[in-house]
């Protein structure tokens, strides 16, 4: 037994009580005997005596009452062990973080060896999970020490699933914002999906506008889409050789977009994007590459960077492990800001290989481009000889068949594309213009090469996505839907009087909580991202599916139906009016 049930209840009231601040308490155990110690947090009264010790900071976010260290210390002395330490995440989810880690160490060591961490997480007043932790002396590591039934008076298949996961996969995810990390509580498995609805490992229903974050354009499981895997997997999963299949589904990419003269299959976007830049490269024979805030290429070693001081004088690795001198190649610029990209091109235009942008942003949350800014680019990019790349690997066949670059009648020198493309099998592709693709091996001196690209279950998924699409008529629908979940947002956010600004390129749309507008990163962090972790778990709760981030796409399919938008409205009006 980790914590008995009175125990929990103790813990999560007083959780919710100190709300939003951090809570914290012991339990501590001699033989039999148990004693809880809620302990008060003082770290506001602190910061107003004296601001500079008592900063502000994740690390300083709790302080405890020197009456209640006192008070555990008697305890200690009296023979009592500390059993139990528990500490609530306001608007985060229940995880032991990089700061807890170093709280509960002391030179690396534990400083309470045999107690266990208890995380909850506590969202909009309501706590939304608990998970426990205990040091692991020979893999010097903390690791869950519940089986996701922490809770007894909740117990979810989800959260079982979960603790088992985060013992061999880190954070328990495959990808980072799975974790539900920016809007606190823990995900949910999900166990099946069809159409625009999806269902977790509990047997909860929801409309899905998450979408497999943007290839199921067609919805989950179309029957076009599952035939077609279904007899390509019949004649083997994989080959590692040329099939017809792949040239089938070349030429139809070629005819949506006539900018990929050339083009080759790859298995993701972010090897899509990562061979572009590599190809853009080896054919200008420069080196510093261009990206704008806040666009998102994958997680490519040059393109994890951010700003410098200077603004685009140099990069700066965004995550650890990539090595400062390769970041220092990456330019990055604001979004939308034409003119800082002139006075870049007028500095260091003939160092500048390529340009890469997403035409329209969708990893900051959606930020279309401003009128001529496209335009721009590309007259800015070939007057010096750079290369224009597009990543449209969430628009490409998503705002239009022929992508953004149909939509806003601009023609980039390279394009990546993804998502679509593979129908929901991981897939990408990257092209361009013939003069530059010719120098991609076997024809010329830039390497890439892949096992799995043009996997036959991937290109049969996406061949039958295209030939849905291929007749146009869907995207009067899909622009339809969207303005239908546009107006419901907006309706449901002018009710309850909730700062909110929403972009929509056709079916993608971003609903950010603050009064707007949004045409960068630096607008888009103006969010209130506190309000939108709120607004996230409302919407679950009432059976709606939206990305766990402020800063993500909501995308609607040729699945959903006026119902469903409908019903998102409806809850949104609930969820709004509860998030005030």
């Amino acid at each position: 037994m980790l914590i008995t049930r009175e125990e929990l209840a103790a813990i999560k009231q007083q959780a919710v009580a100190e709300y939003p601040n951090e809570c914290c308490g012991v339990i501590l155990v001699r033989g039999a005997e148990r004693r809880h110690v809620p302990c008060r947090n003082v770290q506001d009264q602190m910061h107003a005596r004296d601001p500079i010790t008592f900063s502000r900071t994740a690390r300083n976010a709790y302080y405890m009452d020197p009456i209640d260290a006192l008070k555990l210390n008697r305890l200690a002395d009296e023979g009592f062990a500390f059993g139990v330490i528990y500490h609530s995440h306001p608007n985060a989810g229940a995880y032991f973080s990089e700061t807890d880690r170093g709280q509960a160490l002391i030179r690396g060591e534990p400083a309470y060896p045999g107690a266990v961490y208890v995380v909850v997480s506590v969202v909009g007043s309501e706590v939304k999970a608990l998970a426990a932790y205990r040091w692991n002396v020979e893999r010097r590591v903390f690791e869950r020490a519940d089986a996701g039934d922490l809770d007894p008076a909740e117990p979810a298949v989800s959260r079982r699933l979960l603790a088992a996961a985060e013992r061999r996969i880190p954070g328990g995810v495959n990808s980072p914002v799975r974790a539900f990390r920016s809007v606190g509580g823990e995900p949910r498995f999900v166990a099946r999906a069809e159409g625009a609805r999806l269902w977790d490992a509990d047997g909860r229903a929801y409309v899905d506008f998450v979408g497999s974050w943007g290839p199921l354009v067609l919805g989950h499981a179309p029957r076009a889409v599952v035939q077609a895997v279904t007899a390509a997997a019949a004649g083997g999963t994989s080959y590692g050789a040329p099939t017809r299949q792949e040239v089938e589904l070349a030429e139809a990419i070629a005819a949506a977009y006539p900018s990929m003269e050339l083009l080759r299959l790859v298995s993701s976007g972010t090897e899509a994007a990562m061979s572009a830049i590599r190809v853009a490269r080896g054919a200008t024979g420069r080196d510093l590459l261009v990206k704008f805030d806040g666009c998102y290429h994958g997680h490519a070693d040059s393109l994890l960077v951010k700003a410098g001081s200077g603004g685009a004088t140099f990069g700066i690795p965004d995550s650890r492990g990539v090595p400062a001198v390769l970041a220092a190649l990456t330019l990055t610029l604001p979004f939308n800001d034409l003119d800082a990209v002139g006075e870049l091109f007028r500095q260091r235009g003939e160092e500048i290989a390529a340009l890469i942008v997403e035409p329209v942003a969708g990893n900051m949350g959606v930020v279309a481009p401003a009128p001529g800014f496209l335009a721009g680019l590309r007259e800015i990019t070939a007057q010096h000889g750079a290369l224009l790349i597009f990543d449209e690997v969430i628009t490409g066949f998503r705002v239009a068949y022929g992508g953004a670059q149909e939509l806003y009648g601009v023609r980039p020198d390279l394009t990546c594309l993804g998502k679509i493309i593979g129908g929901g099998l991981p897939v990408g592709a990257y092209g361009g213009r013939r003069d530059v693709m010719d120098h991609v091996a076997p024809l010329g001196g830039v390497y890439q090469a892949g096992t799995l690209s043009g996997n036959p279950l991937a290109v049969a998924a996406g061949l039958a996505t295209l030939r849905a699409l291929e007749d146009r008529k869907g995207y009067a629908r899909l622009e339809a839907l969207g303005a239908r979940l546009e107006r419901g947002l907006h309706d449901a956010a002018g009710k309850a009087g909730v700062p909110f600004t929403i972009n929509r390129v056709g079916s993608m749309l971003t609903g950010f909580f603050c009064a707007g507008p949004v045409r960068d990163y630096a607008d888009a962090k103006t969010a209130d991202v506190a309000r939108y972790a709120r607004f996230y778990h409302g919407m679950l709760e009432r059976g709606v599916y939206l990305a766990p981030s402020q800063f993500e796409a909501a995308f609607v399919s040729l699945a959903h139906g006026d119902d469903d938008l409908d019903h998102a409205a409806r809850a949104a009006a609930d969820a709004m009016a509860a998030v005030v």
